[in-house]
């Protein structure tokens, strides 16, 4: 037994007028694609039901059109043994896609209500989910979108979604099936889903973006690692969120301890479990200098 969902996603904006776009920024998206679906389901379905993502051969102007494949061959052949034994019923491809919030709502539905933050708390009574964004902003979600908020592998696979969004000249994203817009987000949208992700049980104490300048103490090319910098205050970790800065360093730019950045530096203060936290995230790099002089250190 298997079932298929096709749906057409669409990057638009400037930069894609002569209806190309970098190889380098749609093949990230295109793989992304895969893995976000795999994981979703993954995290959903367990190990009963596979599914697959594979790309059309109809291109289009500034677009691609992407199949959905959910193989559920295994349910099908254990369908009389599990059948009124307490078997869990696969959710297929269709649904997938709705917890993700491709169709309206779901993750990406959760994602733009918290705008970045990370929730004040959540409430779960059976299976009623409630996510408080602020002091009098909620939300009602599914255990399903929770589980997918939690989860690490399709939070990083949706930021890769979204990333082409980051390049100059890319300002638009859309999801359209059945010759309908199902879902459009704007490149102003783009850092609310960044996987650089609290812990969502935390309690957020404060949450402050500001620019600064930081010097650079010691840094690594590794992917996931963080730079450590000081703001003349103090010396932190500093998560990089900019993937234009990130590039740069992939391109063979050249930074070493001492440098300068001036960058938007977001700073969450949370308590989580008895314990008083502070992540640090570098969300845009706008400046790179030399190292300032000893006179003023």
């Amino acid at each position: 037994m298997s079932n298929h969902e096709r749906f057409h996603v669409v990057y638009d904006g400037p930069a894609l007028v002569e209806h190309r776009m970098d190889v380098r920024d749609l093949a990230p998206a295109l793989i992304a694609f895969a893995d976000l679906l795999a994981a979703a389901n993954k995290e959903i379905n367990a190990d009963a039901a596979e599914l697959r993502v594979q790309v059309s051969a109809n291109f289009k102007a500034g677009s691609f059109g992407i199949d959905l494949l959910a193989s559920q061959q295994l349910l099908a052949q254990l369908k009389d043994i599990f059948s009124g034994h307490g078997a869990t019923a696969i959710t297929n491809a269709y649904t997938i896609m709705g917890l993700i919030g491709f169709t309206g709502g779901g993750l990406i539905g959760l994602l733009r209500v918290l705008k970045g933050r990370g929730p004040l708390k959540i409430e779960q009574k059976g299976d009623a989910t409630t996510v408080w964004a602020t002091e009098t902003e909620t939300i009602e979600i599914t255990p399903g979108v929770l589980r997918l908020y939690r989860s690490s592998g399709v939070r990083a696979s949706l930021e890769k979604v979204m990333s082409p969004l980051r390049r100059e000249g890319i300002s638009d994203f859309g999801v359209v099936m059945n010759d309908r817009v199902v879902l459009s987000i704007q490149d102003e949208e783009v850092g609310w889903f960044s996987a650089s992700i609290l812990n969502p049980d935390a309690e957020i104490v404060s949450d402050i973006t500001s620019r600064k300048l930081v010097l650079i103490e010691s840094l690594t090319f590794k992917d996931g690692n963080k730079w450590r910098v000081h703001d003349g205050t103090a010396a932190y970790y500093a998560a990089i969120a900019d993937q234009d800065f990130l590039d740069q360093i992939d391109a063979g730019k050249e930074f070493r301890k001492g440098d300068v950045l001036v960058v938007d530096l977001r700073q969450v203060q949370t308590v989580t479990g008895g314990r008083l936290t502070t992540d640090s995230i570098i969300g845009k790099v706008w400046e790179h200098r030399q190292p300032l002089q000893h006179s003023l250190l």
